[in-house]
């Protein structure tokens, strides 16, 4: 076979593959689509087909170029004009593939690097992740490595795999929290995903050109991801375990300067969705019922209904009775669902007709931590103060009582409006503090416009003894909270700041970063106006927010709440009740 032969051959293999690409695709949506309504599918069945529709996009051109090549005359006769376009072609699709191979490569280099530039880790370390593997069936040798710069643990190798892991983590992490995050690493080292990867990312670099191929090359690293949190979990109690350490992992500031981006080909512990991987490991879905249960299930279901149907007469109205109207569907109050929430005081409240959706404890007062710096910022932006105007943190400003760390320094100068931006977005309590000090009438002025507050909102149970809810004697209730979170939303400067993922202030001069403290903020699917987080060891996890529900505003009060991670599984439970219509 000569090279314009097989040269024509692979061109057209490549042209047809444009529509067939997005047959593979669409036949993987659907495959996917009915998957999830099997509720609690396991993510290897997903991993599954989308690993076979990226076989069959690899497979589809090959075997039509072989099954072409052979035809000289057919090519030379039908297709002429197409032909003398051919070499182009093919040599656009060439020089593209080797640009995506020359960044497989460069994968591949870095690391190589990282294995070169890492160090064993202690022999106490090494114990543990050899144990670790055992439990999992783990037969081959896993070396267990440190290296500075990493978000996170890698999993590393085919032959001769390893672990790295950032040596801060040893240190900022328990002990618990990290055997979780190794045990993840070490399934994908079992599931022999390091190689499954490669291979990934060469069928990218030969299919560059379509979008179905990297939808089903993401959704595939994603799946992979959620496999090992599954297999991972299967340890006894590892599963709230993991969820925590991922969590951990996303609050952690990813580091200022790092050898270098971690490499596709790496797998990272901080792969896929967090949030929704969160969610899984905290709240599984009940195993789905197999295809073979399923599938009489439904046909006897559907002869049922056609039965009824046939044999049911037509309703005759009664005199003077009118046959009732159809009801739209209604959302199920959550009380009803009896939702399995963490938080000990909760409030739900469907803002736009004052229905409580539910209500757990929620006369209870209790601490309620930086939930507080709503109150602040409304008292604030009452008093029309000039938002331009400098304050300095002073020593007055320091947390003498918890010792609570802070993003800015003593002396530093900031507008009063950056410090509400801060206050409201990262929780910074100096900066909550600095706007009580320079109220007018100092901290008693703002404390007396605090209370004047309270009483021209209707509550009776809150009390504030200052700015930042550092305080214990910061109290209210979740009824309450909730009372002052809708209050907040009326402030369209509150939702501007609290509404938005990150943002920026200006302190001496230099602009710095703010990233909100509420996670859920951003993420899709999530609707947030107003949002608050709060934590003290007294109060415990506080979250207050309102988001949108299709176009219905709900106000979410979850207070002392046993971690960040349980109260984002509350969150996420929450809403997906909201949108479930009564039966």
């Amino acid at each position: 076979m000569n090279l314009d032969i097989a040269m024509n051959a692979w061109g057209l293999a490549l042209l047809n593959f444009v529509w067939q690409g997005v047959v593979v695709g669409l036949a993987v949506a659907l495959l996917l689509a009915l998957l999830a309504l099997l509720r609690g599918a396991p993510a290897r069945w997903r991993y599954a087909v989308c690993a076979a529709g990226l076989l069959a996009c690899l497979g589809l051109p090959l075997a039509q170029c072989l099954d072409l090549a052979p035809a000289e005359v057919e090519f030379a006769a039908e297709l002429p004009p197409l032909l003398a376009q051919m070499p182009a072609l093919v040599s656009a699709w060439a020089l593209g593939t080797v640009l995506m191979l020359a960044r497989l490569a460069l994968g591949l280099a870095w690391v190589g690097r990282a294995r070169r530039r890492s160090a064993p880790a202690p022999a106490e370390w090494q114990a543990r992740l050899d144990a670790l593997a055992r439990r999992l069936g783990l037969r081959r040798p896993v070396g267990l490595r440190l290296l500075d710069g990493l978000d996170g643990p890698i999993a590393l190798g085919t032959l001769k795999p390893c672990v790295l892991l950032p040596a801060a983590l040893l240190s900022r992490l328990p002990v618990e929290l990290l055997e979780a995050l190794l045990a993840h690493e070490l399934a994908h080292v079992r599931r022999w995903d390091y190689a499954a990867n490669l291979l990934q990312s060469a069928v990218e670099a030969l299919l560059f050109f379509h979008p179905v191929v990297w939808w089903l090359s993401a959704r595939l690293r994603a799946e992979r991801e959620l496999v090992a949190d599954e297999i991972a979990a299967e340890l006894p109690g590892n599963a709230r375990r993991l969820a925590q350490a991922l969590h951990a992992l996303a609050e952690l500031d990813a580091p200022q300067s790092t050898p270098g981006r971690v490499s596709g080909v790496a797998l990272a512990a901080r792969g896929g969705n967090l949030l929704h991987r969160v969610e899984r490991l905290l709240a599984p879905r009940p195993q789905a019922t197999g295809w073979k249960l399923a599938l009489p299930a439904l046909l006897i279901a559907a002869t049922s209904f056609v039965v009824q149907a046939k044999s049911t007469p037509a309703p005759v109205d009664a005199p003077g009775v009118a046959a009732p109207a159809a009801q739209p569907a209604k959302v199920l109050p959550a009380q009803q669902l009896r939702l399995p929430v963490n938080a000990k005081h909760v409030a739900v409240i469907d803002d736009a007709t004052g229905e409580v959706l539910m209500a757990r404890d929620a006369d209870a007062v209790v601490p309620i931590a930086s939930l507080t710096k709503l109150l602040t910022a409304m008292v604030v932006l009452d008093a029309k103060l000039d938002p331009t105007e400098k304050l300095r943190i002073t020593g007055d400003d320091v947390d003498t009582l918890k010792h609570s760390r802070s993003r800015v320094r003593v002396g530093t100068q900031m507008t009063r409006q950056d410090a509400l931006e801060m206050a409201l977005l990262v929780s910074e309590n100096r900066a909550a503090s600095a706007l009580a000090r320079n109220f007018p009438g100092g901290e008693a002025g703002f404390l007396k416009s605090v209370n004047a507050k309270l009483r021209a909102l209707g509550l009776k149970r809150t009390r504030i003894a200052e700015a930042t809810g550092l305080s214990p004697d910061n109290i209210s209730t979740a009824n309450e909270m909730a009372v002052i979170t809708a209050a907040a939303a009326r402030y369209r400067e509150i939702e501007r700041i609290t509404s938005v993922k990150k943002s920026s202030a200006t302190l001496d001069g230099r602009a710095r970063e703010l990233r909100n403290t509420n996670r859920l903020v951003g993420t899709k699917g999530w609707n947030i106006r107003v949002s608050k987080t709060g934590y003290t060891e007294e109060a415990g996890r506080c979250l207050a927010m309102r988001m949108l529900n299709g176009k219905r505003p709900i106000t979410v009060v979850l207070l002392d709440a046993d971690g960040s991670a349980q109260r984002l599984r509350d969150a996420a439970l929450i809403r997906k009740s909201l949108a479930r219509p009564k039966p």
